[in-house]
């Protein structure tokens, strides 16, 4: 029998109270043999085939889709070609990349890492957000979402001359607080916002997508506080990485992190493996650069140190010799 989730639950509610974020909320949950999913009350109600019916508390369903939807994704999920970032389109909004690169050691020649380098540097001359959202998120493209975290701001919005300058600055700030992405996640959630909102207070849109932008842009911040703690010479304390991808989906990567005290230029003799012992994949690399910075060591991509770059070990990511 086919699973049904009842009509009585809006497009909303349908999403929080899904057959997934009940495992996830409950480990021991049975998401087999289901006939339907109600709510009753503070309670979602499942109904299995056999005619036994399981109570579940909302509030932990709730909990659980949040922190799946609103998760943060590892470092390269969503950097482009040669560890680019989000690139900055029109009116406020950024290009985001899908992490294609990055997936495993063949992924720079996967078709869309290839369309990726063939149009990173060619999107700002595309206008037209629907020509571009179609382009990024075409079917065999695939390339990233165009995202706008503090919201779209429109120059050529036009101004209501009859309002007060407090007004008009008032009005321009409110439009630029609302944040945006074009993934599939965020569409839903803004198409159907009213009904999140009756169902968790307060609900506002968020996606993987805005996450990853924020924690991003955080360490971007972060890093130039430090930077700037060298009043303009370049940082004594200094750390270099690099990132081997895994060779198949089965597997995991490589990061590699090496740290001198003696300047970012200095030769090889003088950098040191981070904990050696240690094998850290993707999954540590956010947590590794907040603790580079907070201890004042500023991280820097390994293939743009030139004398890092040019001993190397002979594979294809020009990680040295350690």
């Amino acid at each position: 029998m086919k699973t049904l989730i009842q009509d009585q639950l809006n497009p909303a509610q349908k999403q929080i109270y899904s057959i997934s974020n009940l495992g996830r909320a409950f480990p021991n949950f049975k998401d087999t043999a289901i006939a339907g999913i109600y709510l009753r009350d503070d309670s979602v109600v499942v109904v299995y085939q056999d005619g036994a019916e399981q109570c579940y508390l909302k509030q932990n369903v709730i909990t659980a889709y949040q922190e799946f939807t609103f998760r943060l994704k590892d470092f390269f999920s969503y950097l482009g070609p040669n560890y680019r970032g989000p690139s900055m389109w029109h009116n406020n909004s950024y290009i985001m990349f899908k992490g294609w690169h990055y997936q495993h050691q063949l992924g720079a020649k996967s078709d869309q890492a290839l369309f990726q380098r063939e149009w990173i540097d060619k999107f700002i001359y595309l206008k037209d957000k629907e020509k571009l959202k179609a382009l990024l998120q075409g079917e065999h493209t695939d390339l990233g979402h165009l995202v706008a975290p503090d919201g779209f701001f429109e120059p050529e919005e036009e101004i209501n001359l009859n309002s007060s300058l407090e007004d008009t600055v008032a009005e321009q700030e409110q439009k630029i607080k609302q944040p945006y992405c074009s993934c599939g996640s965020f569409q839903r959630q803004l198409l159907n916002l009213a009904d999140f909102q009756q169902e968790i207070k307060g609900y506002q849109p968020q996606c993987i997508h805005l996450t990853w932008f924020k924690k991003y842009r955080e360490l971007l911040v972060k890093r130039t506080e430090v930077r700037d703690q060298y009043r303009g010479s370049s940082p004594d304390n200094a750390c270099a990485w690099w990132y081997a991808p895994p060779i198949d989906h089965a597997s995991k990567g490589r990061f590699l992190v090496l740290y001198t005290k003696s300047g970012s230029m200095a030769p090889l003799s003088h950098w040191r493996t981070y904990k050696p012992d240690e094998h850290y994949t993707a999954e540590d690399v956010w947590t590794l650069f907040d603790a580079m910075l907070d201890a004042s060591f500023v991280p820097f991509p390994g293939t743009s140190l030139s004398q890092l770059s040019r001993r190397t070990n002979g594979n294809t990511n020009g990680c040295p010799i350690s």
